[in-house]
C-alpha cells in the first residue's frame, strides 16, 4: 500500500511537470507545488524506512500481511 502511494506520488509529479512545461500553469505554482510534493515524498520515504526497519521480513516478502 505505501509502494503503491509512492508510485502514484512519481505519478502526479510527471504530470506536474508536464503542465508546467506545456505553460498551463505558473512557475510560482508550479515551484509551490513541487515542494509540497517533495515534502510528502520525504514523509512517505521516512515512513517506508521506519516500516522496513521494524517490520524487514515483511517487505522482503512483497508487503503482504
Amino acid at each position: 500500500m505505501l509502494n503503491k502511494a509512492i508510485t502514484r506520488l512519481d505519478v502526479v509529479k510527471f504530470f506536474t511537470q508536464l503542465v508546467w512545461e506545456d505553460k498551463l500553469i505558473t512557475i510560482d505554482k508550479y515551484a509551490d507545488l513541487t515542494s509540497r510534493l517533495e515534502e510528502i515524498g520525504r514523509q512517505l520515504g521516512g515512513w517506508k524506512k521506519g516500516l522496513m526497519t521494524k517490520t524487514p521480513r515483511a517487505y522482503a516478502q512483497g508487503e503482504r500481511r
